[in-house]
């Protein structure tokens, strides 16, 4: 988390991942596929599997390219939400920054958020306004039938079960993952809109990062 941003609305920041010089691997084509019950078995497997570095090693999305090649149940876990995607799980996320933590209270909300990722070229679920330094990213729900607040209207399908008001820093650090320097942009001080896909396609905003 960067120092000068301000948690306003909903809340939130950006950057987070670990890059290398190595390609990524090629995502698990049959993980967006996988049930409900098959990614949760896996994601309680590696949290109680990965428990080094202060619980930090489970992070998956802090795994490097080459650390995913060689690591079939991450790589698996990453593939969930499809192309151009990274899921957040709140039993594996962690926030970085002056302070470190873990997503708090994961118990209370869904097994894993999907956050589209920064692109060259702006798309309908990412784009990036490079006068106002501004990104605009969606965000849904994987597997909302099993969502803790499926029945809450709008944003309060994600933002009654969010746990915690910090943990929507870890949202919007990935839809500015590495700081946008995978595809060419910069980043480091852009403010950032989330908007929440609703399972009828609606678009509704989240939050908002300055």
């Amino acid at each position: 988390m960067r120092a000068r941003q301000h948690l306003l609305v909903v809340i939130a920041v950006a950057a987070c991942g670990t890059s290398t010089n190595s390609p990524p691997p090629p995502p698990d084509p049959t993980a967006p596929d996988a049930p409900f019950d098959e990614i949760r078995a896996l994601v309680e497997a590696y949290k109680a599997a990965h428990p080094g570095n202060g619980g930090k090693d489970w992070d998956v999305n802090a795994k490097s390219n080459d650390q995913l090649a060689a690591d079939a149940d991450a790589l698996r876990l990453v593939s969930i939400c499809g192309t151009d995607q990274r899921p957040i799980f709140p039993l594996l996320a962690w926030e970085y920054g002056g302070n470190d933590h873990p997503w708090i209270a994961p118990e209370v909300g869904a097994l894993a958020y999907c956050v589209y990722l920064p692109q060259a070229t702006a798309t309908d679920n990412w784009a990036y306004d490079a006068t106002a330094d501004h990104v605009t990213a969606d965000t849904y729900v994987k597997f909302p039938a099993e969502n803790p607040c499926a029945a809450r209207a709008g944003a309060d399908q994600v933002a009654a079960c969010i746990g915690n008001d910090s943990n929507f820093e870890i949202l919007v650090d990935m839809a500015s993952r590495n700081d946008g320097t995978d595809v060419g942009l910069n980043l480091a001080e852009s403010s950032t809109e989330m908007r929440l896909i609703l399972v009828d396609g609606t678009k509704v905003h989240l939050v908002d990062n300055l």
